[in-house]
């Protein structure tokens, strides 16, 4: 892509692009109340610790593959409580985000067809391929939704490892919410899934992409989705994510330049301007406690 041509349209949305970058923000806030709401169950934290906690993560998942070492980075921001309790908790709330980023994604690609006109000539081929994809797609996303707000099942197949077995109080963190409080956190993930979402509409916008709303979602989502599944590094992700955009929405449209560059700068917000971030509050971290 063309660093001349970012330059310039970052230059002529000054406005637009602070308010991207103040979506962030509003994206990681979610994430740090979700994160809090549920560490709530072993150790009360402050919003200001737990907003230190995620951009912490953060700066040390970016060395790791998919972003793993997040949930070690958060947990050394607890003073008392367990740690590996901690880490274990960190992932319940990442579950969350993943069973919203399956959902949307799968509903995606049950709409992809309209935007991929030989992939809608293929499915009109065979008449009840349409249904019986609908059918599964559904099914997935009830038995996901289903199984996350019963994460206590996740404890009994736990107590299946003799390590969970001798060490009842982690494995028993997963009976620590109820299906409400676990409702809640899937909200917190769907407001962070439609923040994202947003933003990377706008800066669609921003760099001539010219896409309704609810093509680029369609396209965000699957786009979301098979990210999510691919192993990557955060700091090599760039690639990924490039490659993947420009499949999708080059069935919308012609503008190479404008989807790479779009796809780019929301890698920059996102993830590398939180991780710089996250470096101030790295050198706070209490690693061993005493």
């Amino acid at each position: 892509f063309n660093v001349d041509y970012i330059f310039l349209q970052l230059q002529q949305n000054l406005g637009v692009i602070f308010l991207v970058i103040l979506m962030m923000f509003l994206n990681w806030f979610l994430e740090a109340l979700k994160w809090r709401f549920l560490i709530s169950k072993i150790e009360k934290v402050t919003v200001k610790r737990s907003i230190r906690a995620v951009f912490s993560g953060i700066t040390v998942s970016a060395f790791t593959p998919n972003r793993v070492g997040e949930y070690a980075g958060r947990v050394f921001c607890l003073q008392k409580a367990d740690r590996i309790q901690g880490v274990l908790i960190t992932v319940i709330g990442s579950m969350a985000q993943l069973v919203i980023t399956i959902i949307f994604g799968l509903i995606g690609i049950l709409l992809l067809p309209n935007l991929m006109p030989a992939f809608d000539i293929l499915l009109s081929e065979f008449i009840f391929a349409y249904p019986i994809m609908l059918f599964i797609i559904l099914l997935l996303n009830i038995l996901l939704v289903t199984l996350f707000l019963n994460a206590s099942v996740f404890s009994v197949l736990l107590s299946k490892f003799k390590f969970f077995r001798k060490h009842a109080k982690y494995n028993e963190v997963f009976t620590f919410y109820n299906s409400s409080e676990l409702l809640e956190v899937l909200f917190y993930s769907i407001a962070r899934y439609l923040v994202f979402t947003t933003q990377f509409f706008i800066l669609l916008q921003i760099f001539e992409v010219n896409v309704t709303y609810i093509d680029a979602f369609i396209l965000t989502t699957v786009m979301l989705f098979v990210i999510s599944i691919v192993p990557t590094i955060a700091i090599t992700e760039i690639s990924v994510r490039g490659s993947v955009s420009l499949f999708l929405f080059g069935l919308v449209s012609v503008n190479v330049i404008g989807i790479l560059s779009a796809t780019f700068v929301m890698w920059v917000i996102n993830l590398l301007l939180p991780a710089l971030i996250g470096t101030i509050f790295i050198f706070t971290l209490k690693f061993f406690r005493i």
